[in-house]
């Protein structure tokens, strides 16, 4: 039996993370436990950023408490966490 030789191509790796799709599934993902945590009326922020190219280039979406509330909310009730389950499914 022959050993199959695997040739990575980085570059079609980063367009793969860099992709419409991907950065489509996170936002949507993260529109969930935005939703689920009260949104901007409960002062949390939804925010994205795609990566520099240096060294991967990948995407990012996050759910953060902005305001004095949100971030005593957050710190008692641990409310991101359990959002996160909102996500699934």
């Amino acid at each position: 039996m022959s050993k199959a030789d695997i040739v990575w191509n980085p570059h079609a790796l980063e367009q793969l993370r860099r992709g419409a799709e991907v950065m489509g599934h996170l936002h949507r993902t993260m529109e969930k436990v935005h939703a689920a945590v009260g949104g901007n009326a409960a002062g949390y922020t939804l925010s994205s950023v795609q990566g520099q190219k240096r060294p991967q280039g990948r995407g990012f979406v996050s759910v953060a408490a902005t305001t004095v509330q949100a971030k005593r909310s957050e710190a008692k009730h641990n409310n991101l966490i359990r959002a996160a389950g909102a996500s699934s499914g």
